[in-house]
């Protein structure tokens, strides 16, 4: 409940006030607390917060004041800028005409007035650091300012503050101002079916829809109206597998796809070559259940769904949806992307990508038979609690080396999937070289303490091959090509071959 009143006092009067928003709309008062040990001085113009104390007067003069009571609302860390009286007198006097009121639409006129009111007045707080100043450029995105602003809210000089951002960033303010307006902008394309170009360029701060439409096309090199068409079959999708990463080749955007936060936390649950081309698009975290009433707030057209990890109830539940479109488990990427592709009627473009992917992965056998060919091959992967050791097939990544690129596999291997290992089964392997995917170089430094671990042959011979391999997910048209391109440029061999 929410209460106005208007108080004139005389010369050297005192009223006792309760929490409440005190504005002083002419000359000047002192706040003191219930104990009299603290006196605030009040200007005209300006709000306050006020805990408990009594308001007293200027001894020459008289003194008008506004009283907002908020009563059960917690006092904020809110400071106030200087108003001209003449603008919030007007509309305080309003508001105490309107409390009156017992109409349900004078309350909530009074409601809203009041609020807009106190934002009005509210000042603007500096930004403590760098990080809090992007911070507020993402939740006000919506807004339009310049980075003068932006400099004067972290205060510091405009040179100081691009030199700062520009160093904790990696681009100028400016630039990273622009690309969040336009990752909005895609989220709002994306995630609300129908929305036109106009709304879009006012929800980001943007007046003029022709100018956004330039600035988007120059960033993203195609037009709002040509993005728009990406995401015309309007497709979500419900798997533990990354199948936008087909969609994305086949040139659909999904509105909807799962993500992995605990594996990718620093690129929002996806790999970072998956990224920049999800912008827009809404992130299901696919370690817990995913609800179809998130689903529902994209208004897709259309479900691709696999059977989930978290049980064939949810399976059995999201059949009843009509749009859903179940997909088998499958043996190879390939046979993915022919099930996407004709459900989408895109077979040719399905064909084009697998017939570049094989001459890709042609050049890479060709460039990599050197280190493949050179000796018997292991791939380990050190967890935190057991070590793995794969086999030679039936596992996208070990197909694509074994298979595809023709690494030598050691003939002890598992013949598919994995199995538990100590460092004492490796030793009785004894492969000649040890390919750790997916592992940190300190979880191999800490199974390399082992008494037995020098004993290896690998080791002996110094080849132990630890690639950053965290993204490395061949199960996709984008996801295989990253991968190999890794390998190319972690074996010192020039990706750009790859493409020749």
């Amino acid at each position: 409940m929410y209460t106005i009143t208007h108080h004139l006092l005389e010369e050297g009067e005192e009223l006792i006030a309760p929490p409440s928003i005190i504005y002083v709309a002419a000359n000047s008062a002192a706040v003191k607390n219930i104990n009299l040990s603290d006196i605030q001085q009040l200007s005209k113009g300006k709000a306050y917060w006020l805990k408990n104390g009594s308001i007293v007067s200027p001894a020459n003069k008289y003194l008008k004041i506004y009283i907002i009571e908020l009563k059960d609302m917690k006092q904020e860390n809110i400071y106030f800028t200087v108003t001209e009286p003449s603008k919030i007198c007007p509309i305080l006097d309003e508001l105490i005409i309107l409390q009156k009121s017992k109409s349900f639409l004078d309350r909530c006129n009074f409601q809203a007035k009041l609020w807009n009111l106190i934002g009005s007045m509210a000042e603007v707080q500096p930004l403590d650091d760098i990080e809090q100043t992007i911070t507020y450029i993402y939740k006000n995105s919506h807004k339009h300012f310049t980075v003068q602003d932006l400099a004067a809210k972290a205060r510091m000089t405009p040179v100081s503050f691009a030199r700062a951002f520009k160093k904790k960033t990696g681009i100028p303010p400016k630039e990273f101002v622009l690309d969040t307006k336009i990752k909005k902008a895609k989220e709002l394309i994306v995630q609300n079916k129908g929305i036109n170009i106009k709304d879009v360029a006012l929800q980001i701060g943007i007046q003029d829809e022709f100018y956004f439409s330039r600035l988007f096309k120059k960033r993203e090199g195609l037009s709002p109206t040509i993005y728009i068409k990406k995401i015309q079959d309007r497709v979500a999708v419900v798997s533990q597998l990354f199948l936008q990463d087909h969609l994305l080749s086949l040139g659909i955007q999904p509105v909807a796809a799962p993500v992995y936060p605990s594996i990718y936390p620093k690129t929002n649950g996806i790999p970072s070559y998956l990224e920049k081309p999800l912008e827009g698009t809404l992130l299901l975290n696919a370690e817990k259940t995913i609800n179809s009433k998130d689903i529902m707030t994209v208004d897709p057209d259309c479900i691709i769904k696999t059977s989930l990890h978290h049980g064939e109830q949810q399976t059995l539940t999201w059949m009843k949806n009509k749009d859903v479109h179940l997909i088998d488990f499958q043996k190879s990427w390939d046979d993915y992307l022919d099930q996407i592709a004709q459900f989408f009627g895109r077979e040719e473009a399905g064909a084009t990508i697998k017939k570049e992917m094989r001459l890709i992965e042609k050049r890479a056998k060709e460039m990599l038979k050197g280190v493949a060919k050179s000796g018997e091959w292991a791939v380990v992967w050190v967890r935190s609690e057991e070590i793995r050791l794969y086999g030679a097939s039936n596992h996208a990544c070990m197909d694509l080396l074994y298979k595809t690129l023709e690494f030598t596999p050691h003939q002890g291997l598992p013949k598919s999937g994995y199995i538990t290992i100590t460092v004492n089964d490796l030793l009785e392997l004894n492969p000649d070289k040890i390919l750790f995917l997916w592992s940190t170089k300190a979880a191999v430094d800490k199974v390399a303490k082992d008494p037995v671990w020098d004993k290896l042959r690998a080791v002996e011979n110094k080849e132990i091959y630890i690639p950053s391999s965290h993204e490395w997910d061949p199960w996709g048209p984008l996801g295989r090509k990253h991968m190999i391109e890794g390998l190319i440029s972690y074996f010192n061999l020039d990706k750009k071959l790859l493409y020749m």
